[in-house]
């Protein structure tokens, strides 16, 4: 009984140790109330990540840096290795994309100027509400888990699917921390962390920095 007990304890505490929550069955989209009004309040937000590519045959991985600031967003992509970056800014106008062997490159579609650039497609038009856990744009299909979570969204070809989500220690609002998406042979993965938000210190400095 002594070590049943044990090894219960142990189990709680791994889990509280690796962010994990038991989230109880709730109606679709549930949680999306919550997020959305949490970003609502919150305009200015920055997530780090890093991507991994493939398409069967090759593979890479990409560092990515996403702030935002309402509508406007600065994405900072940079290769693991060989130093290439690039610095992609989307607003309501139109994107712009510069960095290196590139130049600069405007236009309508962010998706068709990081290819471009990265030479790898990467679905990045809808990224930002993808990014919170956020279904867009309205048309896409979806699925969601159990626990009323989004689960996977199609749109363009593209399937995504959110493996898992953290919580906000402060906050408890849930935001996802790997997402995979595919649109065959091509495969992203992204695996999301260090979440901050203008009400943060720290985080005002960093959006100032990356947004200027």
């Amino acid at each position: 009984m002594v070590g049943h007990a044990a090894a219960c304890m142990a189990l709680a505490l791994a889990l509280l140790a690796t962010g994990c929550a038991i989230r109880e069955p709730r109606p679709d989209g549930a949680w999306l109330i919550e997020r959305q009004a949490w970003f609502d309040e919150h305009p200015q937000w920055s997530v780090r990540g890093r991507l991994g590519l493939s398409d069967g045959d090759r593979g890479g991985s990409l560092s990515m840096t996403w702030s935002a600031s309402g509508s406007n967003h600065v994405v900072l992509l940079g290769t693991v290795v060989g130093g290439r970056q690039w610095r992609l800014e989307m607003t309501p106008s139109g994107s712009t994309l510069t960095g290196s062997e590139i130049g600069r490159l405007h236009g309508p579609d962010p998706d068709l100027l990081v290819e471009r650039a990265v030479g790898w497609p990467i679905p990045v038009r809808w990224m930002s509400e993808w990014l919170r856990g956020l279904p867009a744009p309205p048309a896409a299909p979806t699925r969601y888990a159990e626990d009323g979570v989004l689960q996977t969204l199609e749109w363009a070809g593209w399937r995504l699917d959110f493996a898992r989500w953290s919580r906000l220690d402060d906050a408890g609002v849930l935001l996802p921390a790997r997402v995979t998406a595919e649109n065959p042979p091509y495969q992203v993965r992204a695996a999301l962390s260090g979440w901050r938000f203008a009400s943060d210190p720290k985080a005002v400095g960093q959006l100032k920095r990356t947004l200027n």
